[in-house]
């Protein structure tokens, strides 16, 4: 490696507190290599109490809340149409004369999820920001 990139990935990890795997994607390698020279060659590697006061700070919070809403969240299992979609859904069974549980089964079962994450999103405790 050369000495602008690494004094790049120095900057990228202590300075903006960016994970190791977001160092990669800007610099252009991959996640395990930063994490090897991070391990070799930096001076002040963050330890783990160091690492979680880093990420408890508000602006961090709000950082991960802007950045990971919604579809852009690794772990999120259903896009913004399908979650419009299964909010309208619902209220069409409910004007049907259906249960709530009965149709928050109903949309559980047909977009494979569980139904309390159907209800989660019907009453707005997810996915908000649509």
């Amino acid at each position: 490696m050369n000495s602008e990139l690494l004094v790049e990935i120095k900057r990228l990890y202590y300075d903006e507190k960016k994970s190791t795997r977001q160092v990669a994607d800007i610099v252009g390698i991959q996640a395990k290599t930063v994490i090897k020279y991070l391990n070799k060659n930096a001076t002040g590697t963050r330890d783990i109490k160091l690492a979680c006061q880093l990420r408890t700070t508000d602006e961090y919070r709000e950082k991960i809340k802007i950045t990971q809403i919604g579809e852009k969240n690794n772990s999120a299992k259903l896009s913004e149409k399908e979650v419009l979609k299964i909010r309208q859904i619902y209220e069409d069974l409910l004007s049907e004369g259906h249960g709530k549980t009965q149709a928050q089964h109903y949309l559980a079962k047909k977009y494979v999820v569980k139904r309390p994450t159907v209800s989660d999103i019907v009453c707005r405790r997810t996915w908000k920001h649509i």
